[in-house]
């Protein structure tokens, strides 16, 4: 997403005018810049919006808070970014930080300032300090598939919601959205995890762990299908309904929902390479005796097919 689109957004998100995934990425956006420690806004034009955010870090000198409050860095981003008004985050204690971050549909390839590759999925977000020092931390919520540039001397660190992961150079897969628990998949080399519990596991090739009920269930495989995603693959193995209409949202932008709850448990099997979504859910559709119905353009609904 580019900077105009990140405006328009935000002009959207001001105006509560926003669909839940480009809101969930603004407050993305919002709550990384409500991480960082002594952040000052510097304007570079328009004096409305400097007597805005000026109003904003008065505020904060006054209160003597170490940080905005997340409403008022809301407030002020917004107004910020509708009106078109250029700035720049300056950190006085640490490094400068980047957010990346995909909308439903969209995914990306970064390459960090290692040397180090980082393929982010659909409706993900990664934060990264734009020039590593003694280690090499990021902040991965979502997807991603990591090519990690092999440096013993500084340790690569990936942090999401429920467990941190640690290697010298490898590549490997994670699956880390905030409402689900963590997939960690290794395609090469050695992977240490530990979850926020204190939980440790090791992971080598073809290992994968799935962090549930705070514990780490390892199991082995070819991992290369993990990160199918990456050449457009959809690969559907004993998947749930639920959990292939989560893939299908992201991937399509679409939501989805259910008519019966009892039909998000069924098992389905499958592997879609760059088909359109509705030979997709034809086919589900068809294994599965189920009915599907567009309510909108983006609005689908699965129901029993009582014929």
């Amino acid at each position: 997403m580019n900077k105009e689109q990140f405006k328009i957004i935000a002009k959207k998100y001001a105006e509560n005018d926003c669909t839940d995934a480009e809101k969930k990425n603004v407050e993305a956006f919002f709550d990384e810049m409500q991480n960082r420690a002594n952040t000052d806004i510097i304007l570079l034009s328009d004096k409305k919006g400097q007597k805005i955010a000026q109003a904003v870090y008065t505020t904060r000198r006054k209160t003597r808070k170490k940080a905005l409050s997340v409403k008022i860095m809301r407030v002020a981003a917004v107004l910020v970014l509708a009106m078109g008004i250029g700035f720049v985050i300056k950190q006085s204690l640490i490094p400068a930080q980047i957010v990346q971050i995909t909308n439903r549909g969209e995914k990306k390839e970064i390459t960090l300032q290692d040397g180090s590759i980082v393929i982010l999925n659909r409706n993900s977000s990664i934060s990264y300090p734009q020039t590593f020092e003694e280690t090499r931390n990021v902040k991965l919520t979502g997807e991603a598939y990591f090519k990690v540039k092999r440096n013993p001397e500084k340790p690569f660190i990936v942090t999401m919601h429920d467990m941190t992961l640690k290697v010298l150079g490898t590549s490997f897969n994670i699956n880390s959205y905030s409402t689900t628990p963590t997939k960690v998949s290794v395609l090469t080399g050695v992977v240490a995890l530990k979850s926020h519990s204190g939980q440790r596991v090791i992971l080598t090739k073809n290992q994968q762990a799935d962090f549930k009920n705070t514990v780490f269930n390892i199991t082995k495989e070819e991992s290369r299908e993990k990160i199918a995603w990456v050449s457009n693959i959809i690969i559907l193995k004993q998947s749930t309904l639920a959990e292939t209409a989560k893939i299908l949202e992201n991937w399509y932008n679409v939501d989805i929902v259910f008519e019966d709850s009892q039909l998000e448990q069924l098992l389905i099997n499958g592997k879609f390479k760059e088909e359109k979504l509705d030979n997709i859910l034809a086919s589900i559709a068809f294994v599965k005796k189920l009915k599907i119905d567009y309510l909108t353009k983006n609005k689908i609904i699965i129901r029993r097919d009582n014929k």
